[in-house]
């Protein structure tokens, strides 16, 4: 399984993760083998990637870190509650409040979880799955930082609203409007106003409203901070601008002592899969193969099926090869869909 863009999607191509749409409908389900309407109609959609089964490794099961179901709620809430903040009503948190608890769960249920899967997200709902997207990466940021399941809750509520400020202004006032939606609602800790308010902040004093530096930034807001960054850069709606997991891992490293706390990115990097399963490869040694596993402590020494030799001859047999064990081996470069497509037309001959 691997994702692909949509706009990269071919007939025959066989989907590997149910589609739903907005109101938790299927819209096209697991199996489904791909045809010329249905690419168009996804296209229409806004839906910028899909999971499709892959030629080299076939169908495999990753675990979402949160059922499809929970999260498809809890946008439909977070939606709820962005309508009435713009037409300035009164919040109800009470509905939010449970999803988060049941993120919380779900999480703490599935020891070693790394995340390797993103969310399809449809265009005109991407800013409240980002905002669950950040919200799961915050509490996992938490969890390795060892808060307790309390402040792990405030943490949740801060980060999964760190945008509601975007229901009134896109700009960089959006921190402040979010910081005035939140901070006197009688149902939410004033933490996850300023959560809202500081997670533009950076660690060097470079960010917005206030450009706070250090431990002047509230943790909570520092995590989602770094949580909000590395999403957007995965999730980019635009394909171009769009980074792999390793690529964005290496920004956020990169920004460590700068716009980042470096213990808050040592923290935030243990959860994530730089090279996610399915993603294929090229090692130093020139060799070619998929990645079928990543261990968690680890992540950067997955096991890999080899598809081709050094030479780039498609191979009729699969080695796997464990980069923990052969520590002389490393990827050197991801390959791109043209290059995967034609190691893969080469094994059909």
């Amino acid at each position: 399984m691997r994702a692909l863009e949509t706009e990269e999607l071919k007939e025959s191509m066989r989907i590997a993760r149910t589609i739903f749409d907005d109101d938790g409908r299927v819209l096209l389900s697991s199996g489904t083998v791909l045809t010329k309407r249905y690419i168009r109609k996804l296209c229409e959609y806004g839906i910028p990637f899909i999971y499709i089964d892959d030629e080299f490794i076939g169908p495999i099961e990753i675990n979402d870190v949160v059922q499809d179901i929970v999260r498809i709620k809890t946008v439909k809430i977070l939606k709820q509650i962005a309508e009435s903040a713009k037409m300035k009503k009164d919040i109800d948190i009470k509905p939010l409040s449970t999803m988060v608890s049941t993120i919380l769960d779900d999480l703490k249920n599935v020891p070693n979880m790394m995340i390797q899967l993103m969310d399809i997200r449809s265009s005109n709902m991407y800013l409240y799955n980002h905002s669950v997207a950040v919200c799961v990466l915050s509490i996992l940021t938490g969890m390795a930082l060892g808060l307790d399941d309390l402040k792990i809750k405030t943490l949740g509520m801060g980060a999964i609203l760190h945008d509601i400020g975007k229901s009134l202004s896109d700009g960089e006032e959006h921190t402040i409007h979010g910081f005035e939606i939140l901070r006197n609602n009688k149902m939410l800790n004033v933490i996850a106003a300023h959560v809202a308010y500081q997670h533009h902040e950076r660690y060097d004093g470079t960010g917005y409203p206030r450009q706070l530096s250090g431990e002047d930034i509230h943790l909570f807001a520092a995590i989602t901070g770094i949580a909000d960054h590395y999403d957007r850069m995965v999730s980019h709606q635009n394909a171009k601008e769009r980074l792999y997991p390793y690529q964005a891992l290496e920004v956020v490293v990169a920004e460590s002592g700068r716009s980042f706390h470096p213990d808050i990115v040592r923290a935030f990097t243990q959860n994530i899969a730089p090279y996610p399963v399915g993603t294929a490869v090229r090692l130093n040694t020139k060799v070619v193969g998929v990645v079928i596993s990543v261990p968690k402590n680890y992540p950067t020494r997955p096991a890999i099926k080899q598809i081709t030799d050094k030479h780039g001859v498609a191979l009729r047999v699969f080695p796997v090869v464990n980069l923990l064990q052969e520590k002389t081996l490393f990827i050197n470069e991801i390959l791109n869909e043209k290059e995967r497509q034609k190691i893969a037309s080469s094994m059909q001959r």
